[in-house]
């Protein structure tokens, strides 16, 4: 079986391995734009990195996903099946070794047969679409001390009152229960990721 892979942002070569022992060849296509962006809003893009691949069956990843034993295996099944032209494929991001349980995720049209694509509107496929079990992994932080790092050098702190009040709101928005999920909620709170500050001893915030 052949597969190309489109890839938003930078996946490495060891992100996409658990591929290769199912397939005869792999090909990766790179669409430069922003990773976290839905796909409609790069329609254009999307369609020439189709029409250059080289293979019928196309798989996107985002930057920061990684596909694992059992995504992989899941995919090279619904391939050599065909039960369906297009394939909705949930993104899981992992904090600290764990899932986020952050809302309720469908997925996105990530697999599926190129000349069943549809080219104009949201993004479609001609015939059946169904979801697989499996996820792809989303990596954030590793550790919670490499998130409060990171929030400490790019963010700007809230006071506590603010970051009770944003911890609440998140929790109720999120229906977070388990212990990761509000921890990360929690540091979360404790910063304004998009604060600028300007002169001497200034900080500017980049987003993870």
């Amino acid at each position: 079986m052949r597969l190309g892979v489109i890839t938003l942002g930078h996946v490495h070569e060891g992100e996409l391995a658990a591929l290769t022992p199912h397939l005869e060849h792999l090909e990766q296509l790179v669409l430069d734009v922003p990773f976290t962006d839905p796909l409609t809003k790069h329609r254009a893009e999307l369609n020439r990195a189709v029409d250059a691949a080289s293979d019928d069956w196309l798989l996107i990843v985002r930057e920061r996903e990684v596909v694992d034993e059992a995504i992989a295996g899941e995919i090279a099944a619904a391939m050599r099946a065909q039960t369906a032209w297009g394939f909705r494929i949930r993104s899981v991001p992992m904090y600290a070794g764990k899932p986020l349980r952050i809302g309720v995720d469908d997925g996105e049209l990530r697999l599926f047969h190129r000349r069943h694509l549809l080219r104009r509107g949201d993004l479609g496929v001609q015939g059946t679409v169904v979801r697989l079990n499996n996820v792809l992994r989303s990596m954030t932080f590793d550790s919670t001390d490499a998130h409060r790092d990171y929030l400490a050098k790019n963010g700007v702190p809230h006071s506590l009152l603010r970051r009770l009040l944003l911890f609440v709101h998140h929790a109720l928005v999120t229906r977070a229960f388990d212990r990761n999920t509000l921890r990360y909620l929690w540091i979360e709170a404790g910063y304004d990721h998009e604060a600028r500050e300007s002169g001497a001893g200034g900080r500017e915030s980049e987003k993870s």
